[in-house]
């Protein structure tokens, strides 16, 4: 018998700002989106995505629906271990310019027209895939 996977349980914003989404770039995993794992203690999901959200980029979003989920597992040399499971959110921008924390090295607004380029066929660009046909 297969014991239980112990998994955490994240969140990734997508946030529009005039019909363009912020997209960052993380050194060891690649393609990626402001947010995180919920932390040990925090009960409400909007006010623990609001945080990373601040805590990486430095922008205040109002957060919308849930509209894709995926999991991830960390390579070794992350400093996270494990996997997680992951759920992604349509979020709109509301203020602040795009200061990063130091778990991301870049960052990229991109629209319907320019995020193919992005393309690295990971679950995370399978996500941006599907906000963007969901918008059509």
């Amino acid at each position: 018998m297969d014991k239980d996977k112990l998994m955490y349980v994240g969140q990734k914003a997508f946030i529009d700002r005039n019909g363009e989404i912020l997209v960052l770039m993380d050194p060891k995993i690649g393609l990626d989106f402001p947010g995180g794992k919920i932390q040990e203690g925090e009960t409400s999901l909007n006010d623990s995505l609001k945080r990373e959200v601040r805590e990486e980029t430095n922008l205040e979003i109002k957060i919308g629906d849930a509209f894709a989920t995926w999991s991830f597992e960390f390579p070794p040399d992350h400093r996270n271990k494990g996997a997680v499971f992951l759920v992604g959110y349509k979020c709109t921008y509301i203020s602040g310019e795009v200061e990063l924390s130091d778990e991301h090295n870049n960052f990229r607004w991109v629209t319907k027209d320019t995020y193919h380029d992005l393309d690295d066929r990971s679950e995370y660009f399978q996500a941006l895939d599907k906000y963007f046909d969901l918008e059509t």
